[in-house]
């Protein structure tokens, strides 16, 4: 399974440079791509990510869902697909087909690129939502899929969107928040997009509990049991080490600097830099529950897929703005799978 992963990349990487020879051929190649990756992600040995044989448990109504935290919609997708076969595959190549054919279809509405989304999208959101955490998958997609509409300013179609991925993912009401940020960037959003690494890391080494005053009850018991894992070692503490921060962080003021070369060739410029904002303000002022930050910090990331390589367009000639895109999903690619390991290869 490693080598198919490597070999995907290198084939995406390929399929970058050769996307301006490709002509009408590119939407077939895009779309065989997008199968190949749903039959992959789907089809997946049990055990090589560390969620599968626990969602094997509760659909197969051995494990205890409440106290795995699973949405209502889950266990009613897995009914249904359990009159008819006991193969949890089935249920991965159902949440699979969604994850990644609704991120493949947002993509063609925000971006003119075809395959350099996919050199990001393959070094982390591919293992992290979609082999991982497959009812965030569905989730981030339908983020995504909520950009355009907020682009124009149609909140009401964004917010069904959200109400969507709501249902796949509670912790997709972080999206709420979204539907007041305006496509445009303002000297105050300016100020806070620049500071926002600044402040956050003062509030990452200050530990602050911003959770506490929730008064949602599900939420609440949700951040408590996630506080009592985190207290005993459960979840691994957040690092600025991280590189997925900085790299959000560096682009964040990259784009900043050819705000005006980048905005032509992509009208939600000023929306992904917000949200990429928003993304890295909840790693940082939710670090005292390391899950919740990160899954947060995640979800949110997703714009990253439009954002990162919006580069290319600053770059003559144009091979080298592929190449930066594909320095930074190779970078992505190695934390995510060998450095560290967020897929056991052995169960392969």
């Amino acid at each position: 399974m490693t080598y198919t992963f490597i070999l995907l990349l290198f084939s995406v990487v390929v399929l970058i440079y050769l996307e301006d020879y490709l002509g009408s051929y590119k939407k077939a190649v895009y779309g065989v791509l997008c199968i190949i990756l749903i039959l992959f992600c789907g089809l997946r040995p049990i055990g090589v990510d560390p969620d599968s044989e626990a969602y094997e448990e509760v659909f197969l109504g051995k494990g205890n869902s409440a106290n795995m935290l699973i949405e209502h919609s889950f266990q009613l997708i897995s009914q249904f697909i359990r009159n008819f076969t006991d193969d949890i595959h089935v249920l991965f190549l159902f949440y699979a087909a969604l994850g990644i054919g609704l991120k493949f279809y947002a993509l063609r509405k925000l971006t003119p690129l075809y395959f350099l989304p996919m050199v990001i999208y393959l070094g982390n959101y591919y293992v992290l939502h979609d082999f991982i955490q497959i009812r965030a998958g569905v989730s981030s997609a339908m983020l995504l899929i909520a950009i355009k509409p907020l682009t124009e300013g149609n909140r009401k179609k964004a917010f069904l969107c959200f109400l969507i991925a709501a249902v796949f993912h509670y912790s997709s009401l972080a999206f709420l928040p979204i539907l007041f940020f305006r496509n445009d960037i303002s000297k105050l959003w300016k100020y806070i997009l620049i500071g926002i690494a600044p402040v956050g890391v003062v509030l990452f080494l200050l530990h602050l509990d911003f959770f506490s005053a929730i008064p949602i009850p599900y939420i609440k018991d949700k951040i408590e049991i996630y506080k009592s894992l985190t207290e005993t070692g459960v979840f691994e503490e957040l690092s600025l080490k991280s590189p997925f921060i900085w790299i959000q962080y560096c682009v964040i003021l990259y784009s900043l600097y050819f705000f005006d070369t980048i905005l032509p060739e992509c009208p939600s410029l000023p929306l992904l830099l917000k949200i990429t904002a928003y993304s890295m303000a909840c790693f940082f002022a939710f670090s005292s529950i390391s899950v919740v930050a990160a899954r947060l910090h995640e979800l949110l990331g997703i714009v990253e897929l439009v954002l990162f390589p919006c580069v290319f367009y600053t770059l003559r000639p144009g091979y080298y703005g592929r190449a930066a895109v594909c320095v930074i999903g190779v970078i992505e690619f190695i934390y995510t799978l060998f450095l560290w390991e967020l897929l056991d290869f052995k169960m392969a």
